[in-house]
């Protein structure tokens, strides 16, 4: 047997009128046992919360993005754009040109994304889910 193991066991177990370090031990072990416990808890919600919170964010981004390495903006020649379109097993190609904004109003300010869509992103996207009420912005309802 392990003497160091021999020496706790023989402590904790002893019949001796330190009877209060006996029950300091056992609330700190009681204490550990509940803290572990609770962790383990917390952890499990959390990893929940993120299997259910990207379900919300991928309604907003397509599953494939071709970005810039460097800089903002691609140049996307119209041959390369049909040599995208003729892959196999994909469904739709969407352009759209995304960059942050500064909004103020009525004295609050905020940073925020402003995103430039073409026709196609219906169809990348389900933009339906979006609109509580009204179908959104039309060519035909956009006179500026």
């Amino acid at each position: 047997m392990n003497f160091s193991l021999y020496i706790a066991r023989r402590y904790l177990f002893s019949k001796s009128s330190n009877n209060a370090i006996n029950i300091i031990t056992l609330i700190a072990a009681i204490g550990v046992i509940v803290g572990a416990f609770s962790l383990f808890i917390v952890l499990s919600a959390f990893s929940g919360l993120k299997d259910f919170s990207l379900q919300f964010t991928t309604i907003f981004d397509s599953d494939l993005q071709v970005l810039p390495a460097k800089g903002k903006t691609i140049t996307f020649t119209a041959a390369q754009k049909q040599e995208l379109q003729n892959l196999e097993g994909l469904a739709a190609v969407s352009e759209t040109i995304e960059e942050r904004v500064f909004l103020h109003y009525k004295g609050r300010s905020h940073i925020g994304y402003i995103k430039g869509v073409d026709s196609l992103y219906g169809k990348v996207t389900h933009p339906a889910v979006f609109f509580i009420s009204g179908n959104g912005l039309s060519p035909a309802s956009t006179r500026w």
